[in-house]
């Protein structure tokens, strides 16, 4: 939606350090960790509101007050994915026009409603499908794993309203691999090459 060439993306991606984001929030109050590294790496690179972009984008979020699902599109644009991705209890919730929120996936994990009344094709990309796992390595690895089984059945509602649902082989990932970028990318290519060939 920014413009950004995909290796400029790229670039981006590979330019996440668990050291700049990853700051410990003290005393911790509402999370483990502080937000507001993450909204500066934000700032560093996105336009500072959504009119700025150059095709419209909806970012999904969860108001912790009242529970429901909200979708954004307008307005700071690095404050709104700040609160996308809070996810707790590790990042605090976001205040945002009177709204607390925080992580759009409790609510909205595939947010394709935007997309409903117009006439398109809706290829939607789950990039957290729920496949078999049989290790896992630390507390957030099992506590992620137990939000992602809860969610399932929302996330699979979506689904009959999506023309294509595109699935990569994320096995053996998980949303902090920051070291496999390369890797990722490369399994998300595979995927939409495979896609273009069924068309």
């Amino acid at each position: 939606s920014a413009g950004y060439t995909p290796d400029k993306m790229v670039e981006i991606a590979q330019s996440v350090s668990p050291f700049k984001v990853f700051k410990p929030s003290f005393p911790p109050k509402v999370s483990l960790l502080s937000g507001k590294p993450v909204e500066e790496f934000f700032r560093s690179f996105l336009p500072k509101s959504f009119e700025e972009l150059e095709i419209p984008l909806w970012v999904s979020a969860t108001d912790l007050k009242t529970g429901e699902g909200v979708l954004i599109n307008g307005g700071d644009l690095p404050k709104a994915v700040t609160a996308s991705s809070a996810l707790p209890p590790f990042f605090p919730p976001v205040e945002l026009e009177g709204r607390l929120l925080n992580d759009g996936g409790f609510t909205n994990d595939l947010p394709v409603e935007p997309f409903l009344r117009k006439n398109c094709f809706r290829l939607c990309v789950d990039v957290t499908p729920l496949g078999e796992k049989e290790k896992f390595s630390s507390p957030v690895d099992v506590a992620i794993r137990s939000l992602f089984i809860a969610l399932r059945g929302i996330k699979l509602q979506k689904y009959t309203l999506c023309d294509r649902v595109l699935i990569p082989d994320l096995r053996g990932y998980s949303f902090v691999n920051y070291r496999a970028v390369d890797k990722l990318v490369e399994k998300g290519f595979e995927c939409g090459v495979e896609f273009l060939k069924s068309l």
